[in-house]
C-alpha cells in the first residue's frame, strides 16, 4: 500500500515528460526521402525498426506501427497529428494508455544546401507515467529511432543513385 500511495504521489508531483531527438543529413532530395516515410506500404522495404505499418498516412488518420524494441515487438496505435508533403510527419500514441503516458513523435525535412536532406527525428514522451516508459524503454527508443533515420538514410541514397 505504501508502495502505491509513493508511486501516486510520484506520478503527480514529478514532471516526468522527457524527449529523444537525433537528426542525419542524407545525401537525397527532400522528395525522395518523403516519398520513403509518407507511404506506410513501402516501410517493410526498408524501416528495420519498424517494418509493419498498416493504415493510412493522413492527418486525422489511425496507422498501426509495429515497433522493434530490442527483442521485444510492440503494436503501438498513433493518430496521425500533420502532413507537409516533404517538410513535417508527425503522429502520437493513443489508445487507453495515452491518458498515462504517450509519444508525439515528428520527423523534419529541409533542404540543405547542396540539395541534401536534413531529416530532425523527434519524440516528446509525456504524460503521469512518462518517466516509467523512460525506466524501461528510453534506451531502445533512442536506438530504433537512430535504426529508422539510418535505414531511410540508406534506402533514399540507393533511390537517388539510380
Amino acid at each position: 500500500m505504501i508502495v502505491l500511495a509513493l508511486l501516486v504521489a510520484m506520478t503527480v508531483i514529478i514532471d516526468s515528460d522527457w524527449e529523444v531527438s537525433h537528426e542525419v543529413t542524407i545525401a537525397a532530395n527532400p522528395s525522395v526521402v518523403w516519398s520513403l516515410l509518407a507511404h506506410a506500404e513501402g516501410y517493410a522495404e526498408w524501416n528495420r525498426y519498424s517494418p509493419n505499418i498498416k493504415g493510412r498516412i493522413a492527418e486525422g488518420e489511425v496507422v498501426w506501427i509495429e515497433a522493434h524494441l530490442d527483442n521485444e515487438v510492440r503494436q503501438v496505435k498513433n493518430r496521425v497529428l500533420s502532413v507537409i508533403p516533404e517538410q513535417e510527419l508527425c503522429w502520437q500514441s493513443g489508445g487507453w494508455y495515452g491518458y498515462l503516458a504517450r509519444g508525439t513523435r515528428c520527423r523534419w525535412l529541409s533542404k540543405t544546401t547542396n540539395g541534401d536532406t536534413l531529416l530532425v527525428h523527434h519524440e516528446l514522451m509525456s504524460g503521469p507515467l512518462a518517466w516509467l516508459i523512460e525506466v524501461l524503454y528510453r534506451e531502445r527508443i533512442e536506438r530504433g529511432i537512430q535504426l529508422v533515420d539510418d535505414s531511410v538514410a540508406e534506402r533514399a541514397e540507393a533511390l537517388a543513385r539510380i
